[in-house]
């Protein structure tokens, strides 16, 4: 089998339901992981796709689509965000997300959306990329380390009350 040419493109209005359906996998990925600790949004993909059409026109943001072929596999969302006494952080880039298609994972995907978001991260003006990363999402986090991102925060959680 033959493998579709990777393209990875800026997303437009156009994807917005393509960005709310793999915004919502994503979402729900992570409530699989710890649903104590992860939420998704009332609405479902309609809560995303609201929430993406309002980020396409921010200028802080850029919106990523991964394509194989005709065909979308994935998408990353970085957004520029001020310095934060609360986190303890100068201003930069934030990857707040990534994702690939189950269907395509393994094939380099991830990878490339995660150096066309480094590229976005200095186009907008960033002299870092951060992100978070699930404890329990070891793929996601062996390819973060791989491209040479490095743990920097542990957060930590209990469940108060009864």
């Amino acid at each position: 089998m033959h493998e579709q040419p990777l393209t990875v493109r800026r997303a437009t209005d156009t994807d917005v339901s393509l960005l709310a359906r793999f915004g919502f996998a994503l979402g729900q990925l992570h409530v699989g992981f710890d649903g104590e600790r992860f939420a998704v949004p009332p609405g479902g993909e309609g809560a995303y796709a609201a929430f993406f059409r309002a980020e396409l026109q921010r200028p802080e943001v850029v919106l990523l689509i991964a394509e194989a072929g005709p065909q979308p596999v994935g998408y990353a969302f970085v957004r520029m965000e001020p310095m934060s006494l609360v986190e303890l952080r100068c201003a930069g880039a934030w990857l707040h997300d990534i994702y690939v298609d189950p269907q395509a994972r393994s094939g380099g995907i991830g990878r490339r959306l995660l150096e066309a978001a480094k590229e976005e991260a200095l186009a907008l003006g960033s002299s870092s990329l951060m992100l978070s990363a699930s404890s329990q999402n070891v793929a996601a986090r062996k390819l973060f380390e791989r491209a040479g991102l490095r743990p920097t925060m542990v957060e930590m959680r209990i469940e108060l009350g009864a």
